[in-house]
Parts: structure tokens; C-alpha cells; sequence
């Protein structure tokens, strides 16, 4: 292949400068949420005793995926021999990179008294799923940063073993993620062992899905050139990821159904309109997340724009984090089990049926914060870091 060069934006614009200002401004409406939770306590915002995981939690978990789908589309040349998809290599890193500290962010922000969050490392049990996804978030921290640098280094041979080291670890990571949620077996809407391999091929999928647009915008605003081809052939693989989701989402709800214990649980989450989960589940995680952007990528008209597959990327990616959210807030708005058989659940407060959840502004805030943060260092790191090819396109010697 010949040889790739990349470069450093100038990054001297109005534009560039006015959206660094917004980005920040967003940054310091989060931080002053977070403040007010520091400050009043969790009360502030809409999680009860019975909710203890909110917003917050659902964007850990989104990021966290996304981050892995993000890190194995930077690998896709090392690993899987698309050397066309190298243009991409360095700046997916740097995201999955960004994404990862986002997420453990706002794992320390949520949880009040932030020096608790050290207490992990001070009294690491062995038997712990949460001792063990610390390390494997701080670690895959750091392989996303030494992959990066060999990149920039230019140190072929040790990319390519990094790469492949990369995307085992992503999906190590991922499934520990996943395992958080599905080997809780008391809990009637996360227990699964479909719930690991969802967590990948979801990462997957919305990792491509934001990476869709900001690989066009990042591209078309630079004046760089872009391959359309090499869109079309990430939006394939979101397309196909859709459809194992899809398949997986039918089976694992059809498997919960079919348990007596669980009908209840599941007529609450999908069925029963007058909670909000049913809503989200197939308005936004179903029609607008999975099919409105499969139905873009199999109608021809729409599959040859590019700016209909950022369409796609976009609401698939808001969809896959409604999954995230109707992933966490039901399992804990529907009581667990705490009586021995023979006796009745009596379904008031505070443990209740549905219990009510609506995120409140602080959260609101310091999600929109995280996400923002993000934004605002990968538009800096474009600046200061070479992670832009001069083409975007890799031609035969």
C-alpha cells in the first residue's frame, strides 16, 4: 500500500474557535450539575432508593461501548487486513480513547463522595465483578494510548500486535460490562446469557454509528477527500449488527416471556403503557434506532447519500443508547423477589412496581457535560495530534 501521511489541522478559524466556546460552555453547565449533586446530594436529581442508577450509569455503559466499537474499527487494518480503513486508524483510537475516560468520569461523578472511588484499588476483591472491570477499564485505558502512540511512531509490527491485542481486550471489556447486568440472576429483567454478546455486537454498531458522521464532518470540514466507499462498507457492517440485534433482542425477551416468574416483569417493560419503558422500547430503541436506519441503508436512493447514512449513524446511535437506558432503569424499577415462596410482594413504596424514574436536570447536565468534554478534546486533539490522513482514500502502488 502507499505510504500514508498524516498532519495536524490548522484550526485558526471562527468557526473552530466558536465551536470549541459552545462545547465548553456545555462542559461548565455539567460541571455546575455536578456541583449541585456534590453539594445537596443525590436527591437533586430522580433516582430513589429503589432507582439507584440513573442517566449516568446508562451513559457509562453507552460509552464504554462505544468506545470498544470505536477501538475495533481503529484496528480493522491490523487485525482484519482492510488496509483502505488505515485513514481512520488513528483518529478511532484517539476517540475510543476519550470515550473510555468519559465513561469513568461519570462512574466517579455519580458516585457522591468522589475519594470513594479509590477505595477499588485499596480493597480490590478477587470475587468482585466491579474489582475487575476497574482494572479492565484502566488498562484498556492505557492500551488505547500505547496503541495510539506506536501509530504516530510509526512502529508497524507492534501496531499490528497491538491491534490485535486491542480488540480482544475491547471485547474482554465489554463482556465484563455486560456481565455487571447479566449475572445478577435475582433480578427478573438482567439476568441473561445473551447479555454479553449483546454488549459487543451493540458496541459495534453504535461505535460505527457516531463514528459515520464525524468521520464525514471531520473530513468535509477539513477539506480533506473521502472515499465514499469506505462509508458504505462501515454502514454495511452497522447494517449487519442491526440485524443481530434485532435477532437477539427477539430471542432473549421470548425466553424471558416464556419463564411464569417473569411475565409480570416483562409485561412492565414492553407492554404496559402507562409506565415509560414500552415508549422508549419500541418507539425509540426499535422504530427509530434499528429499523428507520436499516430501512435507509437497504433503500437504494438513500444507501448512495452519504448524508442519509450520517442519518442512519446518528439515530442508530440514540437508539443504542435507549437500549442502555431500558437496559438499566427497568431492571430496577421492577422489585426483586426479597420473600421466601409463600408469601406475597406486595408492590408499594418504597419498593413498587414501576417505580418512577425522570432524570433530573443535574444528571441531564452532567451527561450532556461528559458528552461534550469528548467532543471539545477531540476537536483539540485534531490540533495538536497528526491523526488526519492528507487523503481519504489509500490507492494500489
Amino acid at each position: 500500500m502507499a505510504e500514508l501521511y498524516f498532519s495536524k489541522i490548522k484550526g485558526d478559524s471562527k468557526e473552530y474557535f466558536a465551536l470549541l466556546i459552545f462545547l465548553a460552555l456545555i462542559v461548565a453547565w455539567g460541571a455546575y450539575g455536578f456541583w449541585v449533586m456534590f453539594r445537596q446530594g443525590h436527591w437533586v436529581t430522580g433516582m430513589t432508593n429503589q432507582v439507584i442508577w440513573g442517566l449516568p450509569i446508562v451513559s457509562v455503559v453507552y460509552l464504554i461501548g462505544a468506545s470498544a466499537g470505536s477501538l475495533i474499527i481503529s484496528a480493522l487494518a491490523g487485525v482484519f487486513g482492510k488496509e483502505e480503513y488505515k485513514i481512520f486508524s488513528r483518529m478511532a483510537a484517539y476517540l475510543a480513547a476519550l470515550m473510555i475516560v468519559g465513561a469513568l468520569l461519570d462512574i466517579f461523578l455519580d458516585l457522591g463522595k468522589v475519594e470513594h472511588g479509590m477505595n477499588v484499588i485499596r480493597y480490590f476483591n478477587f470475587s468482585s465483578i466491579f474489582s475487575w472491570n476497574a482494572f479492565l477499564y484502566t488498562s484498556y485505558f492505557a492500551l488505547c494510548c500505547i496503541y495510539l502512540l506506536a501509530q504516530m511512531e510509526r512502529k508497524d509490527k507492534l501496531v499490528k500486535i497491538l491491534a490485535i491485542v486491542a480488540v480482544a481486550w475491547a471485547v474482554l471489556v465489554h463482556s465484563g460490562t455486560g456481565g455487571i447486568i447479566g449475572f445478577i440472576y435475582s433480578m427478573d429483567l438482567w439476568h441473561s446469557p445473551l447479555t454479553a454478546p449483546l454488549f459487543i455486537i451493540s458496541a459495534i454498531a453504535s461505535g460505527i454509528g457516531i463514528m459515520i458522521p464525524i468521520l464525514v464532518l471531520t473530513f468535509r470540514y477539513t477539506n480533506r477527500y473521502l472515499d465514499e466507499n469506505l462509508i458504505r462498507g462501515l454502514a454495511k457492517i452497522m447494517g449487519a449488527m442491526i440485524i443481530l440485534l434485532l435477532y437477539c433482542f427477539t430471542v432473549e425477551n421470548l425466553e424471558r416471556g416464556y419463564v411464569p416468574a417473569h411475565a409480570e416483569a416483562i409485561y412492565m417493560s414492553l407492554f404496559d403503557w402507562s409506565q415509560p419503558f414500552p415508549k422508549v422500547f419500541w418507539f425509540i430503541q426499535i422504530f427509530m434506532g434499528m429499523l428507520i436506519p436499516l430501512a435507509i441503508l437497504l433503500y437504494p436512493r438513500t444507501w448512495r447519500s452519504v448524508n442519509w447514512l450520517c442519518v442512519a449513524g446518528i439515530i442508530h446511535a440514540i437508539g443504542v443508547f435507549a437500549e442502555r437506558y431500558i437496559l438499566v432503569v427497568p431492571g430496577l424499577a421492577y422489585p426483586k423477589e426479597v420473600f421466601p415462596p409463600g408469601y406475597e410482594m406486595a408492590h408499594i413504596p418504597p419498593f413498587e412496581y414501576g417505580a418512577p424514574y425522570v432524570p433530573g436536570w443535574p444528571e441531564v447536565a452532567l451527561v450532556a457535560g461528559t458528552f461534550a468534554l469528548i467532543f471539545l478534546l477531540f476537536l483539540i486533539g485534531l490540533k495538536v495530534f497528526e491523526l488526519l490522513p492528507e487523503t481519504g482514500e489509500v490507492n494500489e502502488q
